[in-house]
């Protein structure tokens, strides 16, 4: 089971390392991944006690607590590190990925890039497709589709 102060931990380490990571709910991705799999609990509970003994041991304040200088700050002790790597790798992934892994929230990772989701297109028609106007649904999946998205 994943604690609720690793979870706030998740949050702020991925938003430090893209903004924006909070409003796609990267971390909902990194949990939902992180549940599928005991390894990565094992390497996240590992991770997230040593990044946190690292930022007492720095600024003398709990991860959760540290200011956007000093999380930048603690990133940059840390980004040689294998549990560094592995988050930094999820929180794309959770940016980018098909919302239905439960990041990507809304498609606005999508959105940011310009990309409107999968769509498909007879072999015949690929000089003539136009990309579609709505971003990909996902309704009654992963969110209830906004109208103007």
């Amino acid at each position: 089971m994943i604690s609720s102060e690793e979870i706030r931990m998740i949050r702020r380490l991925s938003e430090a390392i893209f903004p924006g990571a909070a409003e796609a709910r990267v971390s909902d991705f990194i949990v939902r991944d992180m549940q599928s799999n005991p390894f990565w609990i094992d390497l996240y509970r590992a991770g997230l006690k040593d990044m946190n003994e690292k930022a007492i041991d720095l600024y003398g304040t709990q991860l959760v607590e540290l200011a956007g200088e000093q999380l930048n700050g603690l990133l940059a002790a840390c980004e040689q590190s294998a549990f560094f790597r592995t988050i930094r790798e999820h929180t794309l992934e959770g940016m980018f990925s098909d919302p239905i892994y439960g990041g990507n929230y809304e498609a606005c990772g999508w959105r940011l890039v310009g990309y409107a989701g999968p769509t498909y297109h007879p072999p015949e028609t690929i000089g003539e497709a136009k990309p579609p106007v709505v971003y990909y649904s996902l309704e009654g999946i992963a969110y209830a589709e906004k109208n103007g998205l």
